[in-house]
């Protein structure tokens, strides 16, 4: 286990308002900063120091804790919760996933998607390329982001859409730990470009191929540069 018990708790930035959505933004909020590392592998989280430093009561952390602990981003320790130590098994068996999800997802926005939709997922794709052109790392995962946000959205499925999030905060969380990869931006996004061709053309086996392969290509990538510890399981 890590000893770096509570660090980067700190740097949660306390919540002024109190909105309807006050649960989701306090679950947004931890859910980021697990993904960027603030809260680093094997932290413990607890409700009374999360809650202190976001400024709400414990309440809405405890829903966002539980929530946390169901996608897998916090796991159950003998005295409490810590954020979740990666493993070859873990990036393997959540890759696996997203990427069957992913097919999903492709297969029936080509199937189901209006233009509108193809028309925002093409956008995406496009805007993607340009910037992993330029060299611009961080448009190109906000477009990223978007891309895969809307080809979900134009499977027209709410299910499979809740559950993509829920396993793309994963996979984020998994990609920015315990592995040096230099990615190929341009490749990862000249294959949006090509799902949303397929998209476009209505071929809903092409484009659930494309994506399920676009997904597995960066699963490799990410376990042949792990280096972390080999381990099978999240046991202590």
């Amino acid at each position: 286990m890590s000893n770096a018990t509570n660090s980067g708790a700190s740097a949660l930035t306390p919540l002024e308002t109190r909105p309807d959505n006050l649960a989701t933004m306090v679950y947004v909020q931890i859910r980021d900063r697990i993904i960027d590392a603030t809260l680093p592998p094997g932290s413990s989280v607890s409700e009374a120091t999360l809650a202190a430093q976001l400024n709400v009561s414990k309440t809405p952390v405890r829903e966002a804790l539980l929530r946390l602990r169901h996608i897998g981003l916090v796991e159950p320790t003998s005295r409490s919760l810590r954020v979740i130590e990666p493993s070859a098994r873990m990036i393997r068996d959540a890759f696996e996933l997203r990427a069957d999800l992913e097919a999903a997802a492709g297969r029936y926005a080509a199937e189901r998607g209006g233009d509108a939709a193809r028309d925002e997922i093409a956008a995406t794709a496009g805007d993607s390329l340009t910037a992993a052109r330029e060299d611009r790392s961080a448009d190109f995962l906000a477009h990223d982001h978007r891309f895969h946000m809307a080809v979900t959205a134009a499977a027209g499925n709410e299910v499979l859409a809740q559950t993509m999030e829920n396993v793309f905060a994963l996979t984020q969380a998994l990609r920015q730990r315990d592995v040096v990869l230099e990615r190929e931006l341009v490749t990862d996004a000249e294959e949006h470009v090509a799902i949303a061709e397929a998209v476009r053309a209505g071929d809903r086996e092409l484009a659930g191929h494309r994506c399920a392969e676009h997904i597995r290509r960066i699963m490799g990538q990410l376990l042949e540069a792990y280096s972390g510890p080999a381990r099978e399981d999240n046991a202590s």
